[in-house]
């Protein structure tokens, strides 16, 4: 009985996404905010205890509400594990055949701090840049990866790594802050 009703709320979700391939799994307790800005394409694996949080409007205390048009994009056959957090307000991609561990944060924004007359979570968030992850990228067990980041195609990114910067195709990354520890043979 809890596997039919898992199906048919991963049903109601993905007829809610922006575009959704075949073959999805959602695992039990996938939660995903505005669906209708996220892609998903075929045969893509989420774990149990996902969470993509997607930010569609940008509020402070006092100031007017800001309209976004975040989009998130996995691409085919990736493979996302148990408790990987996904917060957009502007681009995160992910590519093909891609491995994200358990406990993975990919983010493309941040909380704003810039007023000091204000709790941070009462102010604006903003985005330094999106965030992009090539083809066939391995990313290890909670690690984070950070706005404004592309990761190239085929890289291994550490576990516990703290990814602040561009990952050329084919590197080995550790670390926080991650750094080069070497290259993939070809």
């Amino acid at each position: 009985m809890a596997a039919r009703l898992d199906k048919l709320r991963a049903g109601a979700i993905l007829s809610r996404l922006k575009r959704a391939g075949g073959g999805i799994h959602l695992g039990r307790g996938f939660l995903i905010n505005h669906p209708e800005c996220v892609v998903i394409g075929d045969d893509v694996f989420i774990h149990e205890h996902c969470w993509i949080s997607i930010l569609a409007i940008n509020r402070e205390t006092g100031a007017p509400d800001l309209p976004l048009m975040p989009e998130l994009s996995i691409g085919e056959r990736t493979y996302v594990g148990r408790f990987a957090t996904f917060a957009c307000m502007d681009n995160i991609t992910i590519g093909r055949d891609a491995l994200i561990s358990d406990r993975v944060y990919i983010g493309d924004c941040l909380h704003g701090f810039r007023r000091g007359d204000l709790p941070i979570k009462d102010q604006y968030m903003h985005s330094p840049g999106p965030v992009v992850i090539g083809d066939g990228t391995w990313i290890g067990i909670g690690a984070a990866i950070l706005p404004n980041v592309k990761i190239g195609r085929n890289c291994v990114v550490g576990a516990n790594s703290v990814v602040t910067h561009d990952v050329t195709d084919g590197h080995v990354v550790a670390g926080s802050p991650a750094r080069v520890l070497s290259v993939c043979q070809k």
